[in-house]
């Protein structure tokens, strides 16, 4: 495995020339995720319990069956381009293809993540968040690479391949606090570029990973 700064380094590289663009999907993203809220917040704001709890359930939903799907899919278009076979341009139609060609997959990891989350928050005091997160942070490359997967599965498989690495994927998020302070400091702004940051380092990051979970037969583990 790499060190932190080299993957950093690595996502650098694959982002020259792709800052803005990926910038602007991620600004797309954003306003997906502001809208899928924004009867709830009216309701809540407006005093109108009915339109609250409509737009509660309506947020829930489109979290559900379009947030979360199109936010595994930037991490799989940042992994295409580590592979070098994602187009420059046209980013837009391949983020939507990449949602589309795992959609129900994507969704049932989606559901069953938050499940087991909210479980081992509620039964770990929050404690068993980030490490479980960690385990769950190969999610949507396991999917992408096994399109035919299924749900759990996919979790298991990431479970598996993160056995060993959680302590190396923490201390990489580690050196993104300054990159965290700048997003305070623009109020915002800079999570725009901060994020495909984020997500070219991980996708690097599974390579390994991935590639040595491939060399050990991981079959042979079991989940931690």
């Amino acid at each position: 495995m790499k060190t932190s700064f080299e993957y950093r380094a690595l996502a650098r590289e694959s982002l020259l020339g792709r800052w803005n663009g990926l910038a602007l999907l991620m600004f797309a993203y954003a306003l997906v995720a502001a809208v899928a809220g924004y009867s709830s917040v009216v309701g809540s704001r407006m005093g109108i319990g009915w339109l609250t709890g409509f737009g509660g359930g309506v947020n829930m939903c489109l979290t559900i069956l379009l947030v979360l799907p199109l936010g595994y899919a930037f991490n799989n278009i940042c992994l295409l381009f580590v592979r070098s076979e994602a187009a420059d341009d046209g980013l837009f139609g391949q983020l939507f293809g990449e949602m589309r060609a795992n959609w129900r997959t994507l969704v049932c990891v989606g559901v069953l993540e938050m499940i087991i989350l909210s479980l081992v928050g509620v039964l770990t005091l929050g404690i068993g968040l980030v490490i479980l997160d960690l385990a769950y942070a190969l999610v949507p490359f396991v999917v992408h690479d096994n399109p035919d997967i299924d749900c759990r599965e996919a979790l298991r498989r990431s479970r598996i391949m993160m056995r060993g690495h959680k302590m190396d994927l923490f201390l990489l998020y580690l050196t993104f606090i300054p990159w965290i302070l700048l997003i305070f400091i623009t109020f915002g702004i800079a999570a725009f570029w901060v994020a495909p940051y984020v997500s070219m380092s991980l996708a690097h990051f599974y390579e390994d990973v991935k590639r040595e979970y491939d060399t050990l037969n991981a079959g042979e583990y079991t989940p931690a």
